[in-house]
This record gives structure tokens, C-alpha cells and sequence, in this order.
């Protein structure tokens, strides 16, 4: 009897997700922060995991017979790349070495490859490591192990700031997704040998395994600058008013960050420098950046900037008399001459030309 493929509404909610994981691996790739990658890749692995998925159910991996050790591929990836991701929140070397934790996944795919081109016919190869790369109990562990390391690594990482007080919230959260990841993976191999298992618990431990892995990928889009500390801030910070003293002892230690970066790097005489741009350079969100520009100093980001060119400006017409008023404007980060002539006048109640020449009759 020919079995014809077809979708069902379990199915059907599955290659959606698959959908919805291609967007998200493609929004991290195309994204400026290269950090994530880590991340996006692990999107990327559980998307085409549950792609095979959906072939099996549906019955279609008899058109597509080509997908069927490509869950196995994925899997031996996804540890490596949580755990590279890890260490590079913790800003922990990571030496060209790391490649070996890959060493996994390349015996598969080459046991992949081999059965691939056997399949295509003309060829007799050999299978190596056939027992390794369909053993699912292999897979678990493998799984399990960077479970534990990526959990050893933060229970060692100091916690003395409240910057790390929000990383260790996000990596355990990160740590607790993937570890239900993994016990749903474990329960479906042991499951299955019982006469109760059938489609619905097959689906729905596919579906504990992807709304955990997708939600890391929501939460990334959600805040496109992931951490170096500050990931989901709205989220970790205490409600307003419910511990108003945890949340200014937050927003002071990140603006303490913030003038330090400013007068050391003086990132404001850039003339098209952006909110996103010294967001970037903190490692801060552009909605984290806002919020402690506004609550801390009381003005918007364009204000605050302004401030620090100023300041240098004035330095300027005091210590060198001999550049012109042009060139001072444009080397502290102002784009024309009425908008540099304006905000001074704003600021100290006369036009540089003034200020200077009250500076050279003083002294």
C-alpha cells in the first residue's frame, strides 16, 4: 500500500517554526554584532533538525530522501556552539583549537557524505563510523557534556557587579532552555520503547524541544544588541518601583561606563556618530544606552553628546588660539557652523569668537 504525503495541523505548526527559525538564523547573520553568531548557527541547527522532522511525520522524506542524518549532523553542533557563545560573553580566549569540538560533527558528516553519494548511485563506498553517527544514546551525552560544562562555566564566573548579576541571569537561562532541549530528546529515545507512545507525545516533545530553542532566537531578535552584560534588560531589572534601589544602582554603574568611555575615547567627535553606533561600542542595547542617558544626565542622546563637544570646544578656543573657529567645530564632531554657533551661544551665553576673546584679554 503507497503511503501519501500530507501535512496535519501538528505538521503544518512545525514547518511554520521552521520558517520562523530560517528568519531568525538570517537576522542574526546579516546583523552587526558578530557575537551572536554563535547563536544564530544554533538556530539554524534545531531549524533543519526539525526540517527532517517534518519530512518523517509527513512522509515526505520518501521525495526528499536526502535529509536523513542531517538531524544527527545538527545535534553534534549544537553543545560546541552554546558554548562558544558562553565564551564569548565572558570574554574568554578562544584559540583556533576550538575547531576540535567540531570533531563530532565532521565524523558525521563525513559518514553523511558517504551514504549520500552511495544513494546517488555509480558509487560503493564504504560507511565509516556508521555505529557512531546513528547512535542516538552518543548524541546525549555529547549533549549532556557541554550541558555541564557551559554550567560549570558559569557557576565559576564571579558575579561583583551588577553587569554580572545580568549575565549570570541570561546564561542560566540560556543553560536551563537547552537543558530541557536535551531531557526531551532523552525521554523521546526511552519513550518510544513503550507501547503508550504514539504521534501526540512524538509532537509534543518535538515541540518542548523547538519553543525552547526559539525562544533564546525571540529574545535575540527582541534586543538585537545582546549583551556584554545588559541582554534583556526590561526583562532582568526589577519592576519600577518594586526595587528602585537595585534599578539606580544598575543604571549609575552603566553610566559611570558610559562618561568613562566618553572622556577617555572622546567617541563624539565622530560627526556621524549614532545612538546605535556608541551603543555598539559599550556593548549596551540602543533602548539600554536611552534609557540611562535620559534617567542619568536628564537629556536625549543628541543633547548629551553635544555637552562633551562643547566642553571640548571650549578647550580648544582657550589652549589654541591659532585654529580657526572651522576647524574646531569639525574635530569635535559638529557638521556645520550654525548648529555649532547655536548650541554654544545656548550653552555659555556667547559665540566662540567672544569666548575666545575674552579667554586672550584675561590672561
Amino acid at each position: 500500500m503507497q503511503v501519501t504525503p500530507s501535512f496535519d495541523t501538528w505538521t503544518s505548526v512545525f514547518l511554520l517554526a521552521v520558517a520562523m527559525g530560517l528568519f531568525l538564523f538570517f537576522s542574526i547573520l546579516f546583523g552587526k554584532n558578530r557575537k551572536h553568531l554563535p547563536i544564530g548557527l544554533l538556530v539554524l541547527a534545531f531549524s533543519l533538525i526539525l526540517f527532517q522532522y517534518v519530512l518523517y511525520w509527513t512522509r515526505f522524506e520518501i521525495v526528499f530522501p536526502y535529509f536523513g542524518m542531517l538531524p544527527h549532523l545538527c545535534y553534534y553542533t549544537t553543545g560546541p556552539l552554546l558554548y562558544l557563545y558562553f565564551l564569548t560573553l565572558y570574554k574568554k580566549d578562544i584559540s583556533f583549537n576550538y575547531a576540535w569540538h567540531f570533531l563530532p560533527a565532521f565524523l558525521v558528516l563525513v559518514t553523511y557524505l558517504a551514504i549520500l553519494l552511495n544513494s546517488l548511485g555509480g558509487f560503493e563506498l564504504t560507511i565509516p563510523w556508521r555505529w557512531f553517527s546513528i547512535n542516538p544514546w552518543f548524541i546525549a551525552i555529547h549533549m549532556g557534556i557541554y550541558t555541564l560544562v557551559s554550567f560549570r562555566l558559569v557557576l565559576k564566573s564571579k558575579v561583583e557587579t551588577e553587569f554580572e548579576t545580568l549575565r549570570k541571569r541570561w546564561t542560566t537561562t540560556l543553560i536551563l532552555l537547552y537543558s530541557t532541549f536535551v531531557l526531551a530528546y532523552i525521554s523521546y529515545y526511552i519513550l518510544v520503547n513503550f507501547d503508550f507512545f504514539n504521534n501526540q507525545w512524538d509532537y509534543m516533545i518535538s515541540f518542548t524541544m523547538s519553543a525552547s530553542i526559539y525562544l533564546i532566537g525571540y529574545f535575540i531578535i527582541k534586543e538585537p544588541q545582546v549583551f556584554d552584560g545588559e541582554f534583556l534588560t526590561e526583562l532582568f531589572l526589577p519592576v519600577e518601583n518594586k526595587d528602585s534601589s537595585f534599578e539606580e544602582s544598575l543604571l549609575h554603574e552603566f553610566y559611570q561606563k558610559l562618561t568613562k568611555h566618553m572622556v577617555t575615547q572622546k567617541p563624539y567627535i565622530d560627526n556621524e556618530l549614532r545612538l546605535v553606533n556608541l551603543a555598539d561600542q559599550l556593548g549596551f542595547s540602543t533602548h539600554l544606552l536611552s534609557k540611562v542617558i535620559n534617567k542619568k544626565s536628564g537629556k536625549n542622546f543628541n543633547q548629551f553628546v553635544n555637552d562633551y563637544r562643547l566642553q571640548e570646544a571650549k578647550r580648544l578656543l582657550h589652549e589654541n588660539p591659532e585654529y580657526s573657529v572651522k576647524t574646531i567645530y569639525f574635530d569635535v564632531g559638529f557638521n556645520n557652523k550654525a548648529t555649532f554657533y547655536n548650541a554654544f551661544k545656548k550653552e555659555f551665553h556667547c559665540t566662540p569668537l567672544e569666548f575666545r576673546d575674552a579667554m586672550t584679554s584675561s590672561s
